[in-house]
């Protein structure tokens, strides 16, 4: 319960008050008005600030506790760190996009493009529900794989991250939501089964507005790979690289297939030509004239 509290607190109560922060700065957004913005530029503050808080400091701390270090924690379980998101180290992918869009919404505001900060919370909303996926997966897949680590406290961490992102898959899928529920409910008895998490998540990455490659798959430290059974899945647009690199790669080769036989049929009938050449009169001129009864003869 205890852990079920703090994690509900920084996870559930405080996730969700940064994006009320973020609406209400939206709400108070004039249009093209630059001068009039002050109060929803500070509430756009007070939204990062709630994300980040006050133990971090002003270059990151272990201390922290809010959702910020969960991003960072989790980026390190999942090879999810890094500007390109494939790295064990450094700051977390989520991280480094979100505080992008940070500075990005807060010109928006302060400069009146308050349709344009919208679009900015959307995309931050987002990417803010990578780590409680990541974090639900983590703990479904030690009740599942690893009975060493299965403890109360870890199912309790885990059913608190599944009731965070819950109400974001069940507006894409009620129907994988309660799969994920029923794995993740504390209380539930036997072992959860990680599959049925793991593909409810990713059969609404695309509805979630986010990919396979961002979420990453459980990285096992000792032995330096991927839990197995805990890959990254596959993005829609890597198979679609696939598909159009083979498609080239057929194409190519059928081409090359298609000149080689013209080559190969081209040279069979110049040496048919060779072998059997065209009739010839030789050195005999053959003439036509006209004869005496206006008939044309052969004159040899």
């Amino acid at each position: 319960r205890a852990e079920a509290a703090r994690k509900g607190t920084a996870y559930m109560s405080v996730w969700m008050y940064v994006i009320r922060e973020f609406e209400d700065a939206l709400d108070d957004c004039v249009e093209g008005r630059i001068t009039d913005n002050d109060d929803p530029v500070h509430a756009w503050d007070e939204g990062v600030a709630f994300y980040a808080g006050s133990l971090e400091g002003p270059s990151g701390s272990d201390d922290g506790v809010m959702p910020y270090r969960l991003a960072e924690k989790r980026c390190q379980n999942f090879k999810t760190c890094g500007e390109k998101g494939d790295e064990l180290t450094g700051t977390s992918y989520v991280n480094i996009e979100l505080l992008r869009l940070f500075d990005q919404g807060q010109n928006d505001i302060l400069t009146g493009q308050c349709g344009e900060a919208r679009k900015k919370k959307e995309r931050i909303v987002e990417l803010m529900t990578v780590p409680l996926i990541q974090g639900t997966l983590r703990y479904a897949y030690r009740s599942a794989a690893l009975p060493t680590l299965d403890t109360e406290k870890g199912r309790a961490e885990g059913s608190t991250f599944a009731a965070a992102v819950l109400p974001i898959v069940a507006k894409c899928s009620a129907r994988d939501a309660e799969r994920i529920y029923e794995e993740m409910k504390v209380g539930g008895g036997g072992a959860t089964e990680y599959d049925n998490v793991k593909y409810a998540f990713e059969r609404n990455y695309k509805c979630m507005g986010i990919t396979c490659s961002q979420v990453g798959g459980l990285w096992d430290d000792g032995e330096q790979r991927y839990y197995d059974g805990a890959h990254p899945c596959k993005d829609s647009g890597d198979s679609n690289k696939l598909a159009i690199g083979l498609g080239i790669g057929l194409g190519g080769a059928l081409l090359i297939a298609v000149v080689c036989l013209f080559v190969v049929c081209k040279r069979r009938s110049s040496a048919t030509a060779t072998d059997h050449p065209m009739p010839s009169f030789g050195d005999t001129a053959t003439e036509f004239s006209a004869g005496e009864d206006g008939k044309d003869k052969i004159i040899a």
